[in-house]
């Protein structure tokens, strides 16, 4: 466990962005869930885990995210790098009563609730109620499956527009930004404001010419 753990605060400081993945750069595959969570599975395997690969679904949207889970110690533990959940979040079992966990993560706390094989993934903000947002199979998928659902996703809604998000854990501070707007969470509330391509590639890290001739198209 001190292994995963000190993994889980490194990863934390991942950035999820689709620019690269839109404009087909490098070999990784972009820095969207799939991207993240492959980058993540090829880490756990190091440290000697067998992560399962999960598809996460919308009601009418297959294959919209991806998570894993792991065996630690006879405990199922849920991460999903994607949605910007690094902690390992152990799952609930499938018993009335004791088939839901909510996590007080900051700025966004998370729910887990187990619906038969299904997992079900909630999450909140201050002052806001819960917002579901995916349904995992734990059965997971295959190598394959979860591969051909990444080439799938490439064209997918969210590729049309620039995405990135970052979680500064250590400040409980999120930071997403999408269309030229960005929204800074802390577990007090959200605020957001326009900014430039100098804003976004100090926040974020972004290649400042990358931003440049993404923004310009």
């Amino acid at each position: 466990m001190p292994n995963l753990l000190s993994l889980c605060n490194s990863s934390a400081l991942w950035i999820y962005e689709n620019m690269t993945k839109i404009l087909r750069i490098g070999e990784e595959g972009g820095n969207t869930c799939f991207g993240l969570t492959m980058r993540l599975h090829r880490e756990l395997v190091k440290l000697g885990y067998t992560p399962k690969l999960l598809l996460g679904h919308k009601k009418h949207v297959k294959n919209a995210h991806c998570a894993l889970s792991i065996i630690d110690n006879g405990t199922e533990l849920f991460l999903d790098p994607g949605y910007l959940i690094f902690d390992p979040l152990p799952i609930p079992p499938d018993i009335p009563q004791q088939n839901k966990i909510t996590f007080p993560l900051q700025p966004n706390w998370v729910r887990l609730e187990r619906d038969g094989e299904n997992l079900c993934l909630w999450t909140g903000v201050a002052k806001e109620p819960a917002k579901f947002r995916f349904y995992f199979p734990l059965k997971g998928c295959t190598m394959q499956e979860f591969n051909l659902a990444w080439e799938e996703s490439y064209t997918g809604e969210s590729m049309k527009y620039l995405v990135f998000n970052k979680l500064d854990k250590k400040n409980a501070t999120q930071y997403y930004y999408q269309n030229g707007k960005l929204l800074i969470r802390t577990p007090n509330g959200a605020t957001q404001q326009k900014i430039g391509i100098e804003q976004l590639s100090e926040i974020f890290g972004a290649d400042r010419e990358l931003l440049t001739h993404f923004l310009s198209e």
